[in-house]
């Protein structure tokens, strides 16, 4: 296996060290035969596993976060003719917690996820976290789920409770988006970056250059790289844009741009 891309693409160190970590249980599983799973990857972290295993010819995996179009998602590696069916091949392995607060109060991703680390447990092990007014629904690998059931308490200064609940029952809230609509000098990503994170030109070069902005989960270090309709961008810790249309030129040459922004 070629695993040189790792150290050869713009991966910072920590996820160097899970990619590597997903190729070792691919290593298992090609020596063994025995189906495995891998812990929860970011969006980011996905892509460059994809790229790793398309440049090394590995087709006998799939990708499941618990429910379709989840953000953080496992690997599962398992032979050709095993049905891709995670749930089925694998029922155990994802388990669904509903976390309550047991006084009436609105607690924040930003509050779930906290409190769960501050168990000690990795972020590696918690997959999305499906914030509602009163309540979460949180995916975890299975081997978590008795540990947080008997030591997580608190959410922010709230006492909770905590219930196990089937795939079935999680609630997907829609994601809460705004548009933007402005014109730009061209479809550059510095141009259109600026526009969706409210930022100047010369404050976005400062991100892209020292390769904090991401296009399509893949980072990128030129300002000018052109961006097209459908396209992600995104700043960790600062949320994503998507580059929703593109429109008409302006008498004065600039084009119009329709962005929606996750908030």
């Amino acid at each position: 296996m070629n695993r040189g891309i790792i150290s050869k693409g713009n991966f910072k160190s920590e996820d160097k060290i899970l990619i590597a970590s997903v190729l070792d249980k691919y290593s298992l599983f090609e020596k063994t035969g025995i189906a495995t799973n891998s812990n929860f990857l970011d969006p980011y972290q996905r892509v460059a596993v994809e790229r790793i295993f398309k440049a090394n010819g590995i087709r006998d995996h799939s990708f499941y976060g618990g429910f379709p179009c989840a953000e953080r998602t496992i690997v599962f590696f398992s032979p050709d003719n095993v049905p891709k069916n995670e749930l089925f091949y694998f029922p155990d392995v994802l388990r669904f917690l509903c976390i309550k607060p047991k006084t009436r109060c609105y607690l924040s991703h930003r509050d779930y996820l906290g409190s769960l680390m501050g168990l000690g447990i990795k972020r590696e092990k918690i997959g999305d976290i499906l914030v509602e007014d009163d309540f979460s629904h949180v995916v975890v690998l299975e081997d978590i789920v008795d540990y947080i059931k008997y030591n997580l308490e608190k959410v922010g200064n709230s006492r909770i409770e905590i219930q196990e609940v089937p795939a079935d029952k999680i609630s997907l809230p829609k994601p809460k988006m705004k548009e933007i609509a402005s014109t730009v000098a061209s479809l550059r990503l510095d141009s259109i970056a600026g526009v969706g994170f409210n930022m100047s030109r010369s404050k976005i070069a400062k991100f892209i250059k020292s390769e904090k902005v991401y296009l399509n989960w893949e980072m990128v270090s030129n300002v000018a790289k052109p961006v097209t309709e459908g396209d992600i961008i995104s700043i960790r810790g600062k949320g994503r844009v998507i580059l929703k249309s593109v429109g008409r030129t302006t008498r004065k040459e600039r084009i119009h741009i329709l962005l929606k922004k996750f908030i």
